[in-house]
This record gives structure tokens, C-alpha cells and sequence, in this order.
């Protein structure tokens, strides 16, 4: 008996314990009916209840987004279908819906445009292309003030080159449509950058340029949006903070890690620049310190995904305001006090790394 003359929850069974890269490595070379298998909703359903999903770091060079990206996980590194050249300003973000996890690559100029590549099956798609026109961005570097986010099957764009508010732009991806929310309702008129990250179902907004050390909450519920807790210390600001300060979703908490000013050690300096994580616990409206060691580097780009923390970074933690080396990537697991170092491929770790993390089905 061949495995495609298996009943087909059998047959879901057996692919669903199978790794990833022999899963992308193989199953393309064997018959449709079996790809077709490995691509549907079922698959992903039999997969997740066995315990067997797997995830990676998706790798893209930002500096030249056509090269051939790849997916790292700790056992190696597999270079992926190469994704359509886009403009000079553009941004990640990971789409969960019935598809699966997908990379979602948004570009804001020159102008407007969406794609989203699928890992499993190794291709890229194109998306509806968002409302509003590119000259709300501007270029020359005005893409930079955008946040882009992924809330569940939604993508957030928030913000843009407009005075007088944070325009907020949601994509849905079971409509595959783009429509306006209301804008953010706590920034002054003008350009206002930000980071943000999803955090138990809601967005948190935090890193903005005039409200440093506030964070705020949209709640998708009730499209509402409210003020989170004041960070726990001063953010050390020289160079602005968008270089040091990384937010995670760790257990269904929101994460910090970030450069603070703390009480000097030497009397002679102003101040003792420190890279702290801290932890907010929303039951005790309190900030914990983290039960984990900051990672080696500081999190210039950082992911959280099932419990696990991922950063890319090229200063030392132990000395922040220190020389500048190569990229460097690290995973913390779950229940881990020892962050892992994964091997990055030299033609991305030597130019300009970007990275974000997508479950493999």
C-alpha cells in the first residue's frame, strides 16, 4: 500500500511528525496529491494537536529584499524563494490566519504595495494594496515614522507623514481588504515614530518620540485604545531610543528590554547606563525584573513566538554604549536561563539582517 492510499486523517498523522526541511526538502518531489496535503488547514490542525509545529527565524536582507531570504532554525539554515524588489522603504510583519503563518512584506514607497510569502509552500503572493496612496509617506526615509504590526489575521499601519493624528490602516486577511480605524488618540499634530508588538490579543504601542516612557493599548475588541503602564526607569536617550529599546510578548506579558539611566556608580558621570529587561504583570499592576539574563547583544530587532525570545543585535550587553561588531542572532527557550546562538549565513549576516519568526505549519 502506498501513504497517499491511507485514509487521510492517516495520512495527516504520518506527515504531521515529519521536520520542516524534510517537509520543504521532499515533498515537493514526490506527487500533488501529497503537497496538497501538507498545504491544507487540516494538516496545520493535525500538526498543532500532535505537538509537532515547528517555527523559524525568517531572514531578509533589508538592504536588498530581492535576494534570496531564509528560514533559520537551530538546527540549520534553508534559503527560501527569492521575493519580488521592492521600494526603499518598506516593513515585516507575521500574518496568523486559516492560511497559516505567513511573512507579510508591506512597502510604503515609492509606492503602495503588500506580499506575503507562505513557508511551507516556498511562495510568495500578492496582497490588496493598502487605502491610502504612498505621498502619506513620503519617502526619504519618512517611511521610518511608520509602525507596521500583525495582530492575529490583521496587519496594523499605523501612522505616516499627516499632522493632525496617527493615522491606523487594518488589513484582513480573511477579506484580504484594507479599511481605516480611528486614529491614535494620545499623539500631538506631527510626525511621531513607535514601535509596537501584539501582546495576548492586544496591540501594545510603546517607543513614541514625545511619550517615551509611556506605553498604550488597543484593544481589537472594542477598537479602543488606552494607556498602559510608565516604564519602571529612565530610557537612556543619546541617539534616540529605537536602537536599544525592544518590546516582547513573553507568557502573555508584555516584555521590555531596553538601555535605562540609573544612579551613577562613579561619581563623576552623570549617570550608569544599564541594559535591563523587565516583565509588567497585569494582576499585581507592577513591573517584575525579568527571570531570564539579557541576551548577549542588545535587541535591535527582537521576536517573541510560543515562548520563545529571538534578538538580532551586533553591541555588546555587558557594555551598551560600546563598539559596533557583526550581527549576531540568539533564542531563548522556554524555562531556559542560557540564550542559544544560531548560525546566521554570511551573505545576510554581513549586510543588513532583518529578522522575524513564522511557525512552519
Amino acid at each position: 500500500m502506498s501513504l497517499t492510499a491511507l485514509p487521510n486523517d492517516c495520512l495527516l498523522a504520518c506527515l504531521a511528525r515529519v521536520p520542516y526541511a524534510d517537509l520543504r526538502n521532499g515533498i515537493p518531489c514526490t506527487c500533488k496529491s501529497l503537497c496538497d496535503a501538507v498545504a491544507s488547514s487540516a494538516f496545520r490542525k493535525t500538526r498543532e494537536a500532535a505537538g509537532y509545529v515547528e517555527w523559524a527565524g525568517f531572514t531578509i536582507d533589508w538592504r536588498n529584499n530581492a535576494a534570496a531570504p531564509y528560514l533559520i532554525q537551530a538546527s540549520g539554515a534553508y534559503r527560501v524563494a527569492p521575493g519580488p524588489q521592492l521600494g526603499q522603504d518598506w516593513h515585516l510583519a507575521r500574518l496568523s490566519s486559516g492560511r497559516g503563518d505567513e511573512i507579510v512584506i508591506l512597502q510604503t514607497y515609492p509606492e503602495m504595495r503588500a506580499v506575503a510569502f507562505h513557508p511551507l509552500q516556498n511562495r510568495w503572493r500578492e496582497l490588496a494594496t493598502p487605502s491610502r496612496d504612498s505621498e502619506w509617506f513620503g519617502g526619504d526615509g519618512i517611511g521610518e515614522w511608520v509602525t507596521c504590526c500583525g495582530l492575529g489575521s490583521t496587519i496594523m499601519l499605523i501612522g505616516g507623514d499627516v499632522v493632525p493624528r496617527m493615522p491606523i490602516d487594518v488589513y484582513d486577511a480573511s477579506q484580504d481588504t484594507w479599511s481605516r480605524r480611528p486614529d491614535f488618540p494620545f499623539c500631538e499634530p506631527g510626525e511621531c515614530y513607535s514601535k509596537a508588538i501584539e501582546v495576548d490579543g492586544k496591540l501594545w504601542l510603546y517607543a513614541l518620540d514625545d511619550h517615551l516612557q509611556e506605553t498604550f493599548v488597543y484593544d481589537p475588541a472594542t477598537q479602543t485604545w488606552a494607556a498602559g503602564p510608565r516604564l519602571p526607569h529612565e530610557l537612556y536617550d543619546e541617539g534616540g531610543v529605537h536602537w536599544h529599546y525592544q518590546a516582547f510578548e513573553w507568557r502573555k506579558r508584555f516584555c521590555l528590554m531596553a538601555c535605562c539611566k540609573l544612579a551613577p556608580e562613579d561619581v563623576a558621570r552623570p549617570y550608569n547606563v544599564r541594559y535591563l529587561a523587565f516583565i509588567w504583570d497585569p494582576l499585581r499592576e507592577a513591573w517584575d525584573e525579568a527571570p531570564f539574563p539579557v541576551p548577549p547583544v542588545l535587541a535591535l530587532i527582537g521576536e517573541s513566538i510560543d515562548n520563545h525570545l529571538v534578538v538580532v543585535g551586533h553591541v555588546d550587553s555587558s557594555d551598551p554604549t560600546g563598539r559596533i561588531s557583526t550581527r549576531r542572532l540568539f533564542v531563548l527557550r522556554p524555562d531556559s536561563r542560557v540564550w542559544d546562538e544560531w548560525r546566521v549565513p554570511d551573505e545576510v549576516r554581513d549586510s543588513g539582517i532583518y529578522v522575524t519568526a513564522v511557525r512552519l505549519g
